[in-house]
């Protein structure tokens, strides 16, 4: 009687850690009947992602009643519940409706360097100098300065001077350039796993999407987008979402159709 009691025990065991053991699953989403590429499938339970293919079909780990996340740029967000069936056949189909998303549009505004000129400024500006006001040493010689150069205005100016002021204006477009190319990155991103990953995966406030990633870069994000590493900066997101000061008040988001 023990013998078969303790055979029970360790078929349910096995029964039960076999239930819990994820599984990959293998999964297809329609947005309006048509497979769709670039779907963002999120496990919300394990914290890993995955990706459609052209075909809109995807493969994620995953066990009974855990819920996957869907969100696109062009469709409503979604959440869908494993079931037990889902994870005997792994296979599942999902039809998602369509809704377009506008992303404000990025201005990037050109800074001016330190010797450029406005003509707008200097046009029919009359000529000051010292013949013109009648100076007493209007016509003095002035000894030669091998630190001084002449510029095409006509200006004398310090060597020294014009190499620091030319190293300031390089330093300032090294800082644009860099700027200018972790904004795009950031846009990149944000495009990658869409608003309604942020919003409603992370809790991040709609308007402070960008303030979060840029928080996020010196944690290598760009890095790990530039070399495909998706998962790994997944968890990098969420992660640095928890003691983010960009999280929405409310976490009980409720989605409206229009």
């Amino acid at each position: 009687m023990r013998k078969l009691l303790l055979v029970l025990f360790i078929c349910f065991s096995c029964v039960t850690i076999a239930q819990n053991t994820p599984k990959i699953i293998t999964g297809t989403v329609f947005i309006d009947s048509i497979a769709t590429q670039d779907v963002h499938i999120i496990n919300k339970k394990m914290a890993i992602g995955a990706v459609s293919n052209e075909n809109g079909r995807f493969e994620i780990l995953a066990t009974e009643n855990n819920v996957l996340l869907i969100s696109h740029l062009n469709l409503e967000y979604k959440e869908v519940t494993l079931t037990k069936e889902h994870i005997k056949t792994k296979n599942i189909v999902i039809f998602v409706d369509s809704k377009t998303h506008m992303l404000d549009e990025v201005v990037l505004e050109k800074q001016k360097s330190i010797l450029e000129i406005d003509t707008n400024i200097l046009t029919n500006t009359p000529i000051v100098n010292a013949k013109t006001l009648k100076l007493p040493y209007a016509n003095v010689i002035q000894p030669k300065d091998e630190k001084t150069v002449k510029i095409e205005s006509g200006v004398a100016v310090s060597l020294t001077g014009l190499i620091n002021a030319l190293n300031g204006t390089n330093k300032r477009k090294k800082q644009l350039k860099k700027i200018t190319v972790e904004d795009r990155s950031i846009e990149k991103i944000r495009k990658h796993f869409t608003d309604g990953f942020f919003v409603y995966q992370l809790k991040i406030k709609k308007e402070n999407i960008n303030q979060f990633l840029q928080a996020c870069i010196s944690k290598g994000i760009i890095n790990l987008y530039n070399k495909d590493k998706v998962l790994e900066l997944t968890a990098v997101l969420i992660e640095n979402s928890k003691t983010s000061p960009y999280l929405l008040e409310n976490e009980n988001i409720r989605v409206t159709k229009k």
